[in-house]
């Protein structure tokens, strides 16, 4: 196959074209000038976009890391030769979530489809290995130079050493068998640990039945001991309430006869201290306290004492009779003896005169006292000062007699109310303890006792129908047996298989480590011609692991170094010898496909750059060979016939 044009819109690619030629070809660009895109746009021409990469460890997938810095959709094409015929491929983007998607591959020049050529299958056509085969042999990007193995590439080394047939590898034989053996016996989706789960869970299945029946006899036994528990604390409470209901009413009954002789005695009280008010309020003093009367009395007795006294006090005639007897006497002796004793004579009438106005007020005085005596009497409508005071001693006897019934009435009342108050104590106290569910009595403790039970019964029957549900969910205990007994055949000859199949794959490791001594020693030899000839003879020897780990030897050395202790150049040059080798071996034909490197020499010094170069000039005599470089040193005066570009 040779390629000859190649125009991109492909990351920095913007329409841009290369145009190629057989042989050797040398593209030469500083970095970041687009040489590891043109690389990327021809893999991605023969082999498509995986739409399904994501970006992982920080490294972009294609998609979004070639994604056109124009805004431009992704397309492309290449024109090339295979087989004697020249071929158009061309790649669009129908949409920007399936880039590259839309794929044609005409005959240069007409509209004629190349017959068996798909978007899926151009690559393995044309080139004649899949992307990760190219990818570990002719495709040698910058960077990654190191070999790592696939089926194919394993398959199409082995054909070399055998019938030449590549349906077979070892890996892939290795790893159907192996997955043989995972099915039979992975942890987490194997047939055995399957089987073996299923019979654990069975025979815990079986022992949680057993288990279960144990528990519900337990159940059993527990439940009828506590409803015998129940029908004893039940007669126990029926019992008790009816001794605390005739208690209670006895109490009831002596509270109610107590307090009824109370409030008869206290009616009596109020009786007789209502009569005796009444007696009180008709007597003279009302109920004015006698304290107070007596005060009052002594005034008014001592008033009418004076009265009386007063009313005594009257005039005595004998003094005007005495005057006017002497006032004639002496008329009569003036008249007969001396006319001056007119004068006496008038002198002792005028005395008779006052004698006689003194004698009338005196006696007027005397009447008003005894009306006021008398009046003083009326008021207490007594007879004498004496009757005052007797009516005074019968005020306070009647005072004293209704405060002491009023006194007995108070006892009684409080004495009533303390009897009612004792009363509704009682009752309330009664009432508690009539509570046969909160109350602290006899009745109440047995109720909650029972109630207590009670809970636990129904705890206990519902744990049995737990039981007895989840015993009818288990199943019939003859089918779980039965169950059992086929899972454990199956688990035999499932182990049994197994065994065979771990036999299998020692036969096989055994085959293969045959191939082994044939095809890696001729794939080492033909790396170290190459290791040989880059170096000048410095290294002579290469060695293979089944992985492609690469080991070289010097000349002088008596064991191979592996590539991590050599320098960067050395192990470059080592792992290119590899890659060379297996195109060489592996990707031969008429019309083999290019080699593309991608800065491939960085590593190197100027002397093996320029053997690298004569190398690649000499396998471009048989297969086209594209090479990226940003050194000038790579296409040296002495390297003709090729296309520099």
């Amino acid at each position: 196959m040779i390629i000859r044009t190649m125009k991109a819109t492909f990351g920095t690619l913007a329409g841009d074209e290369l145009k190629l030629d057989r042989g050797l070809n040398i593209i030469y660009a500083p970095n970041e000038s687009g040489k590891s895109t043109w690389c990327a746009f021809l893999r991605a021409m023969l082999y498509g976009v995986d739409t399904a990469e994501r970006a992982r460890g920080g490294k972009l997938p294609d998609k979004t890391k070639y994604a056109p810095w124009s805004g431009a959709p992704m397309e492309g094409d290449i024109t090339l030769e295979h087989e004697g015929k020249a071929i158009t491929l061309r790649r669009t983007t129908p949409n920007e979530k399936a880039p590259m998607r839309d794929f044609t591959a005409v005959y240069t020049g007409t509209n004629e489809p190349v017959p068996g050529v798909t978007a899926a299958t151009v690559g393995q056509t044309l080139t004649g290995v899949s992307a990760p085969v190219y990818a570990r042999t002719a495709f040698i990007g910058q960077g990654s130079v190191t070999v790592t193995g696939t089926p194919e590439l394993e398959r199409r080394i082995a054909s070399m050493v055998t019938a030449g047939e590549e349906t077979t590898s070892f890996t892939e034989a290795e790893g159907q068998l192996r997955a043989w053996q995972r099915k039979r016996q992975n942890v987490s989706r194997g047939e055995i640990p399957a089987i073996d789960q299923k019979i654990s869970a069975i025979e815990q299945k079986l022992e949680t039945v057993a288990q279960s029946g144990q528990k519900q006899a337990l159940l059993q036994r527990e439940l009828e001991e506590n409803e015998q528990e129940i029908a004893r604390l039940t007669a126990g409470m029926n019992e008790a309430r009816q001794r605390q209901r005739r208690e209670a009413l006895a109490q009831m009954g002596q509270e109610k006869a107590s307090l009824q002789h109370v409030e008869d005695e206290l009616a009596s009280a109020r009786r007789e201290a209502a009569q005796k008010r009444t007696a009180l309020e008709r007597t003279r003093f009302g109920v004015t306290d006698p304290d107070d009367v007596a005060e009052t009395l002594e005034r008014d007795a001592e008033t009418a004492r004076e009265n009386l006294r007063a009313s005594k006090r009257t005039g005595k005639p004998f003094f005007w009779i005495a005057a006017l007897l002497l006032a004639a006497l002496c008329a009569v002796l003036g008249y007969l003896v001396n006319p001056m004793l007119y004068y006496a004579a008038v002198a002792c009438a005028l005395a008779a005169v006052g004698f006689a106005v003194w004698q009338l007020v005196q006696n007027r005085r005397a009447a008003e006292a005894h009306q006021a005596f008398l009046a003083i009497l009326q008021q207490y409508e007594a007879k004498s000062i004496n009757d005052m005071f007797r009516l005074a001693d019968e005020h306070r006897a009647a005072y004293r007699a209704c405060r002491t019934a009023m006194e007995t009435e108070r006892e009684l009342s409080a004495r009533a109310e303390d009897a009612r108050e004792h009363q509704a104590e009682t009752h309330e106290r009664l009432l508690r303890h009539l509570d046969f569910e909160r109350g602290d009595s006899e009745a109440a403790t047995y109720f909650r006792q029972k109630q207590a039970l009670e809970r636990v019964t129904e705890r206990l029957r519902a744990q049995q129908s737990e039981l007895a549900g989840a015993v009818r969910a288990i199943g019939d205990p003859m089918a779980l047996l039965s169950e059992l007994e086929t899972l454990r055949t199956r688990r035999d000859e499932l182990q049994d298989q197994y065994d065979a199949i771990a036999l299998a794959i020692d036969a096989l490791k055994e085959a293969d480590g045959e191939i082994q001594t044939r095809f890696s020693p001729e794939l080492a030899a033909k790396a170290a011609d190459y290791m040989d000839y880059l170096t000048q003879g410095r290294y002579d020897g290469v060695a293979l692991t089944r992985d492609f780990a690469a080991s070289a030897k010097r000349a002088d050395d008596l064991l191979p170094r592996s590539a991590s202790y050599l320098s960067a150049g050395a192990a470059d040059l080592l792992y290119l010898s590899v890659r060379l080798a297996m195109c060489a071996m592996t990707l031969t034909g008429d019309d083999p496909c290019p080699i593309i490197l991608d800065d491939t020499l960085v590593n190197f010094d100027d002397g093996r750059a320029k053997r690298a170069m004569e190398l690649f000039y000499e396998i471009s005599r048989e297969r086209q060979v594209i090479l990226f470089t940003c050194h000038k040193r790579d296409y040296p005066d002495a390297v003709v016939d090729a296309n520099i570009i």
